[in-house]
């Protein structure tokens, strides 16, 4: 039986850069959850506004339908965001094996036990794309998307 060798000693310098790349990551991730804010505002506006207006309900619901489409869209980001923070305190701290500039957030995460059935698998899959109920109930979405939902669906009765 051979022994595999051991890994060498990562360099400070590459464990730094590592670093960054994740930042930059988490960078783009907030830039993004904040331009999906920006806009979905004007969207929000036109279709609310124009169906006060012109007392077109479906226009409201249309407003509805889209903000709760750009939070889904946000909820994802701050999903990935929070997944990567998760792979940047695991390089930072080492506690995980995590190979040498990998971008991968699944290398900080625990392993999990292997699913036993097929939908156990379809679960993991599924629970893997949507965000989690933490992220729908953060501050950065539940209060943001549901005042405008809960604003259209008053735009879309007041509308009839």
């Amino acid at each position: 039986m051979t022994q595999l060798p051991q890994q060498a000693a990562i360099d400070p310098d590459d464990r730094r850069k590592h670093l960054d790349y994740i930042q930059a990551v988490v960078t783009r991730m907030s830039a993004a959850s904040s331009a999906a804010k920006g806009w979905l505002l004007p969207v929000v506006t036109a279709t609310y506004g124009y169906s006060l207006t012109k007392k077109v309900t479906s226009v409201a619901l249309l407003g509805v339908g889209a903000v709760l489409l750009f939070g889904f869209l946000d909820a994802n980001y701050l999903r990935q965001e929070k997944a990567y923070r998760r792979l940047y305190d695991a390089v930072a701290r080492r506690t995980h094996e995590i190979p040498l500039f990998s971008l991968d957030p699944s290398h900080a995460d625990d392993p999990a036990p292997p699913a036993a059935t097929l939908l156990q698998k379809v679960w993991l899959r599924v629970h893997r794309w949507f965000p989690n109920r933490t992220v729908w109930l953060s501050w950065s979405v539940a209060p943001f998307y549901g005042a405008l939902v809960i604003v259209g669906c008053l735009i879309a009765t007041l509308a009839q």
